[in-house]
């Protein structure tokens, strides 16, 4: 029996062999073929058609003349740039001289203007000081430049001494009434804690010349803030145990009593008077209670009676030391440290020369004898953390100490009494130098 294999043909049908008498070809690679060739055809009749459908939407010579022209009035949309990640997109370039031409980001958003220097007024108001006790304001007062110690009235303090200042940071401290004159109604307040470095300085200017430009301060909002004020003119009036003021400052602003105390300055925020409290005569009748301006006379005279005393405590430390030079370094050497003292809670090491630390610097002013390290450590203030440069065991540290007051006398027996703040107002008193901003 002859095995027969169907025979593959891969030639076309005829053209001809089409209808119902054309033989079927039921082999799937003839339905293939078929396929394929439907395909082509489909494919050369879309190539054929093609230019004339381009032809269509080709334009006419005056439609080309009119683009051309319209491309002098308005140039093609500039291409949108693409953005890619962490990069800006360039904005599109536009004309400079078209009439809708929109200011492209960096025009529409500048940098922040640089601040503008704080006018006279806005620099005072960082040297005036609230008068405070148990948080309820009494008063204001002015801090007196490189001295710390405040001015203010003395009426408004009441009996007691317990009391604090506020700063413009918000900050407090505990103060006592170093000196006060209840004629002038003047006070002057003694940190106990802390100083204050911004403050005041006096005027050499007549207040009440006819273009002054006269400010207070007042805290009736709970902030400081300059206010104007009117001064009327020099005239006596009756102070403290019922004695005459002369040439005291008429006001004629009305004054809320808890502003008594603050400065009254000037065009260049300096101080021309401070605020008080005095009475006005009337003849036949009892004098009428008002506020008035003590005058710079007046405050210089104050101060140069104030007491050598009334001056902050001294900051103490707790060491007692030698001077001492190692071939890298010279500075203090530790040799007894004071039990709970400032030197003991930041672990200063005193003794013999093979264990004991030696200060080179306080606050980044080296120090090379006990009486520079001394004086360095009283130009701050008690409650201040100062740091210290210290040579140990061959190697530099950097040590912070918590400056207080000494617990007695004794302990700060190496301390030598304090000298005169090199200050607007130094403590005054006999041998004490005033400077030459009050002296005139």
């Amino acid at each position: 029996m002859n095995e027969t294999s169907p025979s593959v043909s891969l030639k076309a049908a005829a053209p001809g062999d089409v209808g119902p008498s054309a033989p079927v070809d039921t082999s799937p690679v003839k339905r293939w073929r078929r396929s394929l060739a439907a395909a082509l055809a489909a494919l050369v009749a879309g190539a054929l058609f093609a230019p004339a459908a381009l032809g269509q939407g080709a334009p006419d010579d005056e439609q080309a003349e009119e683009a051309e022209e319209s491309d002098d009035e308005a140039p093609p949309p500039a291409p949108k740039a693409r953005k890619k990640k962490g990069a800006a997109v360039a904005p599109a370039r536009v004309d400079a001289g078209s009439k809708d031409r929109k200011a492209g980001p960096a025009e529409a958003k500048r940098g922040p203007a640089d601040k503008a220097e704080p006018s006279p007024e806005e620099r005072a108001a960082r040297g005036v000081a609230v008068i405070e006790r148990g948080g309820q304001v009494l008063g204001l007062g002015a801090v007196l430049a490189g001295d710390g110690r405040i001015l203010t009235a003395l009426s408004p303090l009441g009996a007691g001494n317990d009391l604090a200042v506020r700063f413009p940071d918000g900050t407090t401290a505990r103060v006592k009434l170093g000196h006060h004159d209840r004629v002038w109604d003047l006070a002057l307040l003694v940190p106990q804690t802390g100083r204050w470095t911004e403050g005041l300085t006096a005027s050499s200017r007549d207040p009440v010349r006819p273009d002054a430009q006269i400010r207070s301060f007042t805290a009736a909002r709970g902030k400081v803030a300059a206010v104007p004020l009117v001064l009327r003119s020099h005239r006596a009036l009756i102070g403290g145990d019922d004695r005459q003021l002369d040439d005291a400052i008429e006001l004629g602003s009305r004054i809320s009593p808890l502003d008594l105390g603050a400065p009254i300055i000037d065009e260049d925020g300096r101080v021309v008077a401070v605020l008080g409290r005095g009475c006005a005569p009337n003849e036949g009748k009892p004098c009428t209670p008002v506020a008035f301006g003590a005058p710079i006379a007046a405050i210089r005279s104050f101060l140069r009676a104030v007491p050598k005393d009334a001056i902050q405590p001294a900051a103490w430390l707790g060491i007692q030391g030698v001077s001492e030079a190692s071939p890298v370094a010279k500075g203090v050497r530790v040799t007894v440290v004071h039990p709970e003292s400032p030197a003991e809670q930041a672990r200063l090491k005193g003794g013999d020369r093979g264990g004991s630390d030696m200060i080179l610097a306080v606050n980044g002013v080296p120090v090379t004898s006990p009486e520079a390290l001394s004086d360095a450590i009283r130009t701050h203030a008690i409650g201040e953390k100062v740091p210290l440069i210290v040579l140990s065991g061959g190697k530099y540290r950097e040590v912070t100490v918590e400056l207080r007051a000494a617990p007695d006398p004794r302990a700060a027996g190496a301390m030598k009494p304090a000298a005169a703040h090199p200050g607007e107002l130094p403590p005054p008193g006999p041998g004490a130098k005033t400077t030459e901003e009050y002296r005139k």
